[in-house]
């Protein structure tokens, strides 16, 4: 399998901001970013809320960034 632009960025902490259609706002995350499913076209992250998926066609930005306590 070859690899994608997106499998960079696994185990690394990223800013993730999304936009789901009809809204105007963004959605900025901060989290792991611990696996992706092309297939189902999932984005698996763990942030502080817990461990969740986004929607890979939802995502406007991604950027790893430093984890700050």
């Amino acid at each position: 399998m070859e690899e994608k632009c997106l499998d960079k960025m696994i185990n690394k902490y990223c800013k993730i901001i999304t936009k789901e259609p009809g809204e105007e706002k963004v959605h900025v995350i901060f989290g792991m970013v611990l696996d992706i499913d092309y297939d189902a076209g999932l984005l698996f992250i763990e942030s502080n809320q817990g461990v969740g998926c986004l929607n890979i066609n939802y995502i406007e930005a991604i950027k790893p960034n430093i984890k700050n306590h």
